[in-house]
């Protein structure tokens, strides 16, 4: 019998950074002339990445994906182009997140998603998905997904598109928690910001292996912008919630992110030595980049810069041999 790969999309979480990968994804499309969904069988996405894996799911291209983080980023995180009322701007909100409540409001973030997807669910997506989240009410991490006849996760194949990606990206302090269902989530970003993992288990569990559909995987790991953060030695130790502010979540997802993608380069030989894992990383910053790259800065000129950086990186890597595998054929899996 014809040997059958299962391909697996893993995106990273990072707000408006989302743009970074979704400019990747684009360049992808653009120098193969395919669509992304139709040559993956799975696609993952933690919180700008889970909207991304979605969008994707459901009929958009990377292109649509980059056009809607440029054209309604400042709307989802207000950002003055005006350096000026900028500076007011951050203080207020700064304030607002450290003392009072969330500091960005998720009501056009949630107007844009129900413009998008509507009523749709799970069971309308043409890929299989896994979107992380984390249930605050039984203080476990979830995986939304679009499984196949394969898995016992049925349950998921109902859930609207707009609640699933509201929870996923309910960043701590960023955004309110998420209800669903009696249930409370938060940022799948806080346990799986680079969601590849998520992906391998699902697959050697369901579909990867003796007796199942797919005799080997490859996986495609899309990063967010990682800003250096790491501290002089000077600093202060004994740091407040007010001194760690948006470090404390920041340094949570560049531990996860590195920490799978290590792990995975390790481990995928192992379990299956035709497994194949591939990473594009963040880029390397110049100290202007690192000034105005943030998870909520959404000005022109961030906009312009992570956008640039993504077409960047992205035509380099669409025309490296590996990369241009995953779409030399169609995605196998169709019982969905």
């Amino acid at each position: 019998m014809e040997s059958k790969t299962f391909k697996i999309l893993s995106i990273d979480g990072g707000g408006i950074k989302g743009l970074y990968s979704a400019s990747i994804l684009a360049s992808l499309e653009n120098k193969t002339g395919k669509k992304i969904a139709d040559h993956f069988d799975m696609i993952c996405g933690t919180s700008t990445g889970g909207l991304i894996a979605i969008g994707l799911a459901n009929g958009m291209s990377a292109n649509d994906l980059v056009d809607l983080y440029t054209t309604n980023g400042s709307k989802i995180f207000p950002t003055s182009n005006s350096n000026f009322i900028r500076g007011f701007q951050n203080s207020f909100k700064s304030i607002k997140q450290i003392f009072f409540s969330n500091k960005h409001s998720v009501k056009p973030l949630k107007r844009i998603l129900e413009d998008l997807f509507g009523d749709k669910t799970m069971n309308d997506a043409t890929n299989l998905l896994c979107i992380p989240s984390f249930n605050l009410t039984n203080g476990q991490p979830k995986v939304f997904k679009k499984s196949g006849s394969q898995t016992e996760h049925f349950v998921d194949n109902t859930i609207k598109l707009v609640d699933i990606a509201l929870a996923t990206s309910a960043a701590p302090s960023y955004y309110p928690v998420h209800e669903h269902n009696n249930f409370l989530y938060t940022d799948g970003g806080v346990w799986a910001n680079n969601p590849s993992l998520c992906g391998l288990l699902e697959a050697v569990d369901y579909y990867v292996g003796e007796e199942k559909e797919f005799d080997d995987f490859r996986i495609l790991s899309i990063s967010s912008i990682a800003t250096p953060n790491g501290w002089v030695s000077t600093s202060n130790k004994s740091k407040s919630i007010i001194g760690w502010k948006e470090k404390m979540f920041q340094t949570a997802l560049d531990g996860q992110s590195y920490f799978t993608d290590y792990f995975l380069l390790k481990i995928v030989p192992k379990i299956n030595p035709k497994g194949k894992y591939f990473r594009i990383k963040s880029p390397e910053l110049s100290k202007a980049q690192m000034n105005i790259i943030t998870m909520d800065r959404a000005d022109k000129k961030t906009l312009s810069t992570i956008k640039s950086l993504g077409n960047q990186v992205g035509n380099t890597y669409a025309t490296k041999p590996e990369i241009l595998e995953f779409f030399k054929s169609i995605k196998n899996y169709k019982n969905i």
